[in-house]
């Protein structure tokens, strides 16, 4: 693939290396920024490469970030965003005074960027992407770089199970299984439930709500996190307790966060919402996606926007 050999050749020309993604970081974030620094770390050890954004507790298992010290940083690097379909969500808003800036993306190509751009929206996620782009660059993938790139293609896939998934998806989850990571041990890791979260999950489910078209939603206010003891960047781990259920299309999540805006989680079955994320400051997938508000009352506005959307 022509743009994976440019992408490859940018890598091999730049000394220094810094890779972003989108705020509020979720697996595929993570899979995919993490796992291609560790590949290039592993295939070009002389390089400097830092990843820079925030990090999310739960999902801390998967790596850590480099803390970035000033914005000099950034002179002469090569500056890879992945997993980020538009500027105004890259965790880093340096991400433009590198030498060359280059995205890698599975979202609809909302905001074009980029002197080398590979958008493809038939991947499940960014993370498959890297994983080709390794197979196809033959670069060693260390177990490392396959347990956290995997983790990523599992989780936006939604365990595949969700739309997109193709045999090329197995494939490159095949060679990502070769490189040696313990499966089982990613499994544990991904599963494992705290009693409290599941009460909260509880207390959230008494007070979710469906409309006479079907949104479902759910609010994670500032008091059920405190009664519970629930970390604010933890709150994306409950975008889908409304999933699955019965005449329920979408599913809206709204969590508080500790500025006092509000998080928001769009989800589908079928219907595009993203453009309605996009509406509010947000973006993502066509059935996934997510975005920052200001106030309840906008989050009670997203309602009843996402339940005209399945009134027509």
């Amino acid at each position: 693939m022509e743009l994976i050999s440019k992408i490859v050749k940018a890598i091999e020309e730049h000394k220094k290396i810094i890779l972003l993604r989108h705020i509020q970081p979720d697996g595929d974030a993570y899979g995919s920024q993490l796992g291609l620094k560790e590949l290039i770390k592993t295939n070009y050890p002389t390089k400097e490469v830092y990843a820079f954004g925030e990090e999310v507790n739960y999902l801390k298992f998967i790596g850590n970030f480099d803390q970035m010290e000033n914005e000099e940083v950034f002179n002469g690097a090569l500056v890879i965003v992945t997993d980020c379909g538009n500027v105004e969500r890259i965790d880093n808003q340096n991400y433009n005074k590198g030498k060359t800036l280059i995205k890698i993306d599975h979202h609809p190509d909302a905001t074009p960027y980029g002197d080398i751009s590979w958008v493809d929206t038939t991947f499940t996620s960014a993370s498959e992407m890297i994983g080709l782009l390794a197979i196809q660059a033959k670069w060693i993938i260390t177990p490392q770089a396959g347990k956290v790139i995997y983790h990523g293609i599992c989780t936006d896939s939604g365990r595949f199970a969700f739309g997109g998934i193709t045999s090329r998806t197995f494939q490159v989850c095949s060679d990502l299984l070769n490189s040696g990571f313990d499966i089982h041990e990613l499994y544990k890791s991904m599963y494992k439930k705290n009693f409290q979260h599941l009460k909260l999950q509880a207390e959230v489910m008494q007070t979710a709500n469906v409309t006479l078209h079907g949104v479902g939603y759910s609010f994670l206010t500032k008091e059920l996190m405190e009664k519970y003891e629930v970390n604010y960047d933890d709150n994306g781990k409950f975008s889908n307790l409304l999933k699955d259920i019965e005449n329920v299309h979408i599913w809206l999540s709204f969590s508080a966060r500790i500025d006092g805006k509000w998080r928001v989680e769009f989800r589908s079955t079928g219907v595009p919402i993203n453009e309605l994320a996009i509406k509010w400051g947000g973006g993502g997938h066509l059935q996934a996606s997510g975005a920052i508000v200001e106030t309840i009352e906008d989050c009670l506005a997203i309602v009843e926007e996402a339940n005209q959307l399945l009134a027509v």
